[in-house]
C-alpha cells in the first residue's frame, strides 16, 4: 500500500475524493492528537491569507531544541505554508502545549535517526525523506493549558 502510495503519491494529491478521504482523516485523528497516549502532536497554526485558526494532526518526535515532523505531502502542504508565513504556531503533544517557531526543512540521515526503528522504516517505505523542525520558542517553553479544539 505504501509502495503504491508513494509511486503515484502526485496523482493522489491532485485527486479530488483523496484529499477529500485525507481531511476525513485528520477529523478523525484530531481527536486524540496531543493527548498523553498519543504520538500524534496537534499543530495549532493561523491561516495566511484567511486569518483563521487551523490544527492538523502531526507525527511528532522530540529533536534539539524542539521537535521534528515528517513533511508527508511536500513543502506544498498548507499547514508548512501557514507555519511558515507566521513563523510560530502552538504543538500540543504528550499532553501539553509548546510555542513553536522558525520551521527549518531538515533531510538525510540525522532527522531519520531520530525516529524509532518502527516509524523509521514506515516512513522509508513511504517514501518521505524531508522534516520539518519545530525549534522551541525560548520564551514560555511550556505554555500551561492545554489548546481547546476547533
Amino acid at each position: 500500500m505504501l509502495r503504491i502510495f508513494r509511486r503515484n503519491r502526485d496523482q493522489l494529491l491532485r485527486c479530488g475524493t483523496f484529499r477529500t478521504f485525507l481531511k476525513g482523516c485528520n477529523d478523525m485523528t484530531r481527536s486524540i492528537s496531543g493527548t498523553r497516549r498519543s504520538s500524534l502532536g496537534l499543530l495549532t497554526h493561523v491561516g495566511r491569507r484567511s486569518g483563521r485558526s487551523y490544527q492538523t494532526s502531526l507525527g511528532t518526535n522530540t529533536f534539539g531544541d524542539g521537535f521534528l515532523v515528517p513533511l508527508t505531502y511536500g513543502a506544498s502542504t498548507d499547514w508548512y505554508r501557514n507555519l511558515v508565513a507566521a513563523g510560530v504556531g502552538t504543538l500540543t503533544w504528550k499532553g501539553r502545549s509548546y510555542r513553536v517557531e522558525r520551521p527549518e526543512v531538515m533531510s538525510g540521515s540525522t532527522p531519520m535517526r531520530a525516529w524509532p526503528m518502527r516509524s523509521r522504516i514506515m516512513l522509508q517505505l513511504a517514501g518521505i525523506h524531508d522534516f520539518v523542525w519545530l525549534h522551541q520558542s525560548p520564551v514560555n517553553e511550556r505554555m500551561p493549558h492545554r489548546v481547546s479544539r476547533v
